[in-house]
């Protein structure tokens, strides 16, 4: 389904303020998926809460999942990818990243896992975060508890957790591009603690991977139009919860 598709299902629930907005995306659909929800708003003269409650309507969870949409639709089409040539990379992307930690001695890994007073798991972007909680998920069905922190720094919770983290604990970082500069932020007071770090991002060679204890990586993009998507990173999941689990 496209955008367009959605704006109409959804058009008689819209109001009319909704309906200059969605006008807005259509005609602007390119330039939105580079555009944060502050910069949409100053441009399309509306507010954040006003770009929420929009997205919320037709169906996404908020803006960034709506911008993400958008973007694949855009790219998709720029490239003429067809749905063969999709699901051909969507199965080479999870393949090869099954592939390649299979091959990695994950044990070590897990071992560090097990011995940890404390475990803590975080991600980037919202597909990053969803894995997160995924993971908390899994673990918690083995008997392993997780915790999940919020990478922003200003928060109340963040503080908390990082100010009582020892060398005993570990953290599992889940990043796309595992170069984000809140990452950087975040995981400064992490490093100084030596609180291990197992790294799980978009490519071998990154911030992140240079700076982790431990590291997995995933191939995640769809080529030829070089969109990430989630699959990879669930299958990364899977095969360290299997690593664990045996």
């Amino acid at each position: 389904m496209k955008i367009e598709e959605l704006i109409n299902t959804n058009f008689s629930s819209l109001s009319e303020g909704e309906k200059e907005l969605g006008t807005f995306i259509l005609n602007n659909k390119q330039e939105i998926s580079d555009l944060s929800i502050n910069m949409f708003a100053r441009k399309s003269l509306s507010s954040k809460s006003s770009i929420l409650r929009f997205a919320q309507k037709i169906g996404f969870s908020g803006y960034t999942e709506m911008k993400n949409f958008m973007k694949w639709e855009t790219e998709l089409f720029e490239h003429h990818v067809t749905h063969k040539d999709f699901a051909d990379s969507l199965v080479q992307s999870v393949e090869q990243t099954v592939t390649n930690l299979m091959n990695m001695d994950l044990y070590q890994v897990c071992r560090a896992m097990e011995n940890s007073s404390n475990v803590y798991v975080t991600g980037t972007g919202q597909l990053q975060q969803n894995c997160a909680q995924e993971l908390q998920r899994i673990f918690l069905g083995m008997g392993k508890n997780m915790q999940i922190v919020p990478l922003d720094i200003n928060t109340n919770l963040y503080q908390l957790v990082v100010e009582r983290m020892t060398a005993d604990d570990m953290m599992v970082v889940i990043s796309g591009s595992g170069n984000n500069p809140a990452l950087k932020e975040a995981l400064h007071i992490p490093f100084l603690k030596n609180v291990k770090i197992l790294a799980v991002t978009g490519s071998p060679a990154n911030w992140l991977m240079n700076h982790a204890d431990y590291g997995m990586p995933v191939h995640n993009e769809i080529h030829p139009a070089s969109i990430s998507t989630s699959s990879a990173f669930h299958s990364a999941i899977d095969v360290l919860s299997y690593h664990y689990f045996e």
